[in-house]
């Protein structure tokens, strides 16, 4: 299993491994823990409404309940055509593709916001997301909030810092967020 499915292309020494979570449950109907995944995004399916549940049986029976209120929950033939999705080979050969692509994204990103000269301390190993110091900049181009409206004309765009700054009832002043210099950047779908 820690071997890719084509050794001569793949090599999975060089970047994350795809860990389940599941993968830490020792006793489903004992441990503390709910997972819920789906096709429409861990399996990049946009609309195909199929999830499902790891969790103790009245915690799933509760949450079935609910889905099946709410919408009915997914048809057979739907919940059929997941089947081939959930193979372990495929999970596998996709999981590799797609490590692969995202990380020639990532590098792109990088190289091209190092050219710009705009600094990343640390470098994504597991998500799609570049969190970038802007302080480098010449003002007001080292401001999250100017960074993006300039971005903007150029159909890019980025999540200035200070939105993930936690600022309860808003009683700090934006100019003194630790996140001003800092913008998220996603090399993601």
């Amino acid at each position: 299993p820690d071997q890719p499915l084509d050794r001569n292309t793949n090599d999975l020494h060089s970047w994350p491994k795809t860990v389940s979570s599941a993968a830490y449950v020792d006793d489903v109907d004992e441990d503390p823990i709910l997972i819920v995944n789906g096709l429409t995004k861990n399996w990049r399916c946009p609309g195909f409404r199929v999830c499902w549940i790891v969790a103790p049986k009245p915690i799933v029976k509760m949450l079935g309940s609910v889905g099946s209120y709410l919408d009915g929950g997914a048809n057979a033939p739907l919940q059929r055509l997941a089947l081939p999705l959930m193979e372990l080979a495929f999970i596998r050969r996709d999981a590799i593709a797609l490590q692969q692509h995202f990380r020639q994204k990532r590098d792109f990103l990088l190289r091209k916001l190092e050219e710009l000269g705009i600094k990343v301390k640390f470098k994504p190993t597991s998500t799609f997301y570049v969190w970038a110091d802007l302080s480098g900049l010449p003002p007001p181009l080292n401001d999250c909030l100017v960074f993006l409206e300039e971005c903007t004309k150029h159909k890019c765009i980025c999540v200035p810092g200070v939105f993930f700054d936690i600022n309860p009832r808003g009683i700090r002043n934006i100019r003194m967020s630790k996140c001003l210099h800092h913008v998220r950047f996603s090399y993601g779908p």
